[in-house]
This record gives structure tokens, C-alpha cells and sequence, in this order.
């Protein structure tokens, strides 16, 4: 392209820091001719109807603040484009796009300025010639900044067969289970998607380097790999990724949302384990060491049980517990979870307190029995408590023997057993309570060499042995 080599001055081959500092000025400007030419050319029309008459005068003003607007939008644009990195052909047209914007506003600027009995084919002509060439410019800019096929990705498959694309790719379906999450596919090319190929995508091609696809990935940049097989520390992908946000080769850049904890981790164990195009997470992670932030970042670790809809429970029910001394409450306002608390009632519960409990099962999800007299003998009945979210053992004689009953509360989140003779039994326990998030430990048998191997064997439960959590 010989009008492209015309703009790439020779002392702009390199340029300073300032022009490029300018140039990302340019998706401010750009909105301004865009908003400007649009409201004249709505205007003209509207001005065709005795109603609106009064405006003509002022016309010619929105074509000039039009044109001036598109005249810097153009500048800066260029200034833009000499940082590189965009696709030289869309560049092309683009910025001729834009050129003849300007040139069209200013035509219809003095057009309409004349208020003469110009050809009212040619006047309209121009105008509607404007709104195209907007259109089209913008297409164009879009195409760079988010790659060629952005407007068309979520079309329908007839119009993206008119444009030349192919059928849209049929989506992975969601991971519900954590044995089908394949390690790139479910996990590192979405993450590539929403964080990196606005920069590294067919028509901006930042280093060279494209991350639409697996091979590209692999293939690398201009300085070459960006993955080293194996070797997470040494893979220049990694290594972008890890630095301060305020470096210059952090990645992404531009002010991007960076990646999370939990997508570096992943993506240090995917390079790790081979850099595969594809393979299961639980496979690839025999040892279990990346399998929970995989779980936590999919989502697969959430409670269902407020998915769920339950049943009214039976009044008499809440009437009988509540004669006992229990303090019953909705939970929602659009469903009937429960919470119950018989630390106020200043009496230790019963085993026919037990038995009303039981009959809300299905509607209970909180229960505090604090300082209430439970027992082991009693923790066998709480067990059955099966949609049981958080509940409060504290102050209460309760051993290691008694909390395994408990073992069986799959939704459980939130143990209290703060002063209680809890010690080593949780190490038997706390595997099955796969949901659990947090569990409270103070003044109990466990001490500082139990918190810690505690800590160190369930990562993803917080252990408060001591007036603040244990890190």
C-alpha cells in the first residue's frame, strides 16, 4: 500500500512516547465526530418538515464541529497507529475511511452553509454518504481493536455465511462436573478470550503474538515462545502475567482486567503439566493439587441447596418450638428456609426438642444450639439435618466421638465448636464435609501444632483457633 508508506515518515519509525501518549487519545475523540456528523444528518432531515424549520440556520454549525471533531479524531488515530501491531490492511482503509469523513463533513458544511437551491440530489447524496462512511470507519476501528470477526461473532449462521464466515462453533457445554473439565479448552482459552485477544487477535497483533487458538499460542511472538513446555518460571507468558500491575510488560496491559489468583494458578499448573491442547484436570492432577481452585473457579463448589424450593412448613410445628423455647425465622422472603435458635431459651434441650427439629429437616438451614446442653447422644439426631448450612456447637459437652454424626451434612458451611473438647477427631471428619468454609475452634483441645497440620491438609477451610483466623 503506497499511501500507507506515505504516512510512515521516516522520524516516526521509531516514535517518542509522547505522540504515542496522544494517540491513546483517540477512542476518547473518536465518539465526538461520530455524535456530532449523526445528530446533523438526523437534523437535515428533520429540517425537511415545516416544523423543524427553524433549525436550518444552525445546520452548517453541527456539519463544522463535525468535521474539526474528525479532523483530531484522524490525528490522534494516527499517532495511535504508529505503536504497531495492527493489521496493515484494515489500518489501510481505516484511516482512508476516516479521511473521507472529514472530507464529506466539510463538503456538506459549506453545502448547507450557502442556503442555496444546490441539487437536492447531491445535498442528500452526501449526507447519506456521511452515515455510511461513519459506519463503515467504525466497523473498521472495531475490527482492530477486537479482531475481524467481533460485529458478526454472534450472528446468526445466514448472515455470516453472506459475510464469507464460517457456521458458528457450537459451545462447550458448561462444566457440571468436575471430572469433564478439560484443562485448555474449559479453562485456559476461555481465559485467553476474555482477557488477552482484544490485544493478540488477527487484526492487532501486539509482539506478533496471537491467542485465538492453540497453536497460535504455541507458536509464540516475535521473540519467540511464549510457553516453555513444563516449566511455568521460565515461560515469558507466565512471567507477564505474575509482574506488578505497574510494569511496563505486564500483561494485560493497557489497563485491562488482569488475570485473578485463581487463573494464574491455573494456567502456571496447565504449563506445568505439559502446556496440553487438551486433557482432564482430574487426570493431569493426580496429586490433587490444583483440583479445588479449578472447583472454586468453575463454580462447582457452590451451595445448591438455596437453588432449591421448599416446602411451607406445618405451623403447629413452629407453634410447638417456639412453646420450647426455640426463636424461629424466615430466612427468605420467596422461600421457606428456616432459622432456629435455642440459645436464648436458658434450659437444655430435650430429646423431644430433637424430635420437633426433626420434623423441619427440609426447611431448616441455620441452627444455633450454643450453651445448650447437647451431647454426643444428641449430635446422632443433628446429623439428619441433612440441608443444614451453618450451625453453632458452641458451649456445649461434645467430643470427637459425637461430631462424627455430622458427617453427613453435605451442604454444611459454618461449624461452630468454639469451647467444646474437640481435638484430633477433626482429622476424620473435616474430609467429608466437602462444602465447609469455616470452622471455629477456640478454646478447645486443638493446639498450635494441630491448627497447622489442619491448615495445611484443608486449604480452603479457615481455621479460627484463636481470637482471629489462623493464616
Amino acid at each position: 500500500m503506497e499511501l500507507t508508506a506515505m504516512l510512515n515518515f521516516g522520524f516516526l519509525e521509531d516514535p517518542a512516547d509522547i505522540l504515542i501518549f496522544f494517540g491513546r487519545f483517540h477512542p476518547l475523540v473518536v465518539h465526538l465526530p461520530i455524535g456530532f456528523l449523526l445528530l446533523a444528518a438526523v437534523a437535515q432531515f428533520a429540517s425537511r418538515w415545516p416544523k423543524f424549520l427553524p433549525i436550518t440556520p444552525f445546520l452548517h454549525y453541527l456539519w463544522a464541529l463535525g468535521a474539526i471533531s474528525a479532523f483530531f479524531a484522524i490525528l490522534f488515530g494516527y499517532l495511535l497507529s504508529l505503536s504497531g501491531d495492527y493489521d496493515t490492511d484494515t489500518l489501510f482503509w481505516h484511516q482512508w475511511s476516516g479521511i473521507m469523513v472529514l472530507v464529506l463533513s466539510l463538503a456538506c458544511y459549506f453545502i448547507f452553509k450557502r442556503q442555496g437551491k444546490s441539487i437536492q440530489v447531491v445535498k442528500w447524496s452526501l449526507v447519506v454518504l456521511v452515515v455510511i462512511t461513519i459506519a463503515y470507519t467504525g466497523h473498521l476501528g472495531g475490527n482492530l481493536t477486537h479482531g475481524s470477526t467481533y460485529l458478526l461473532e454472534y450472528a446468526p449462521n445466514p448472515i455470516r455465511g453472506m459475510a464469507g464466515l464460517p457456521p458458528k462453533k457450537e459451545p462447550r457445554p458448561k462444566v457440571t462436573l468436575l471430572d469433564s473439565a478439560d484443562i485448555f479448552l474449559d479453562l485456559v482459552q476461555p481465559m485467553m478470550d476474555a482477557k488477552c485477544i482484544s490485544c493478540h487477535n488477527p487484526g492487532k497483533k501486539k509482539g506478533d503474538l496471537l491467542l485465538t487458538s492453540y497453536p497460535e499460542l504455541i507458536k509464540g511472538s516475535e521473540n519467540g515462545a511464549v510457553v516453555t513446555v513444563g516449566d511455568a518460571e521460565a515461560s515469558e507468558l507466565f512471567r507477564r502475567i505474575t509482574l506488578p500491575e505497574n510494569h511496563d510488560d505486564f500483561m494485560p496491559s493497557e489497563g485491562k482486567r488482569p488475570l485473578t489468583e485463581e487463573e494464574v494458578d491455573i494456567i502456571e499448573f496447565w504449563i506445568t503439566a505439559g502446556a496440553l491442547p487438551k486433557g482432564y484436570v482430574t487426570e493431569l492432577d493426580s496429586k490433587k493439587e490444583i483440583v479445588e481452585t479449578v472447583n472454586t473457579y468453575l463454580g462447582l463448589d457452590q451451595n445448591t441447596i438455596f437453588s432449591q424450593t421448599v416446602d411451607p412448613p406445618n405451623t403447629s410445628l413452629i407453634d410447638s418450638l417456639t412453646d420450647s423455647g426455640f426463636v424461629v425465622n424466615r430466612l427468605m422472603r420467596d422461600n421457606y428456609f428456616l432459622d432456629a435458635n435455642f440459645s436464648l431459651s436458658e434450659r437444655e434441650i430435650t430429646q423431644p426438642d430433637l424430635d420437633l427439629l426433626l420434623g423441619l429437616k427440609g426447611q431448616l438451614v441455620w441452627l444455633d444450639l450454643s450453651h445448650s446442653g447437647v451431647t454426643d447422644t444428641h449430635l446422632q439426631q443433628l446429623g439428619q439435618l441433612e440441608n443444614l448450612v451453618k450451625l453453632n456447637l458452641s458451649g456445649n459437652a461434645i467430643s470427637d466421638d459425637g461430631i462424627q454424626h455430622l458427617s453427613k451434612l453435605a451442604h454444611l458451611e459454618s461449624l461452630n465448636l468454639y469451647n467444646t473438647q474437640i481435638s484430633e477427631g477433626l482429622l476424620n471428619i473435616l474430609p467429608q464435609l466437602n462444602r465447609l468454609k469455616s470452622i471455629y475452634l477456640w478454646k478447645t483441645h486443638i493446639n498450635d501444632t494441630l491448627a497447622v497440620r489442619l491448615q495445611e491438609e484443608f486449604k480452603n477451610i479457615a481455621i479460627v483457633y484463636k481470637r482471629e483466623a489462623f493464616e
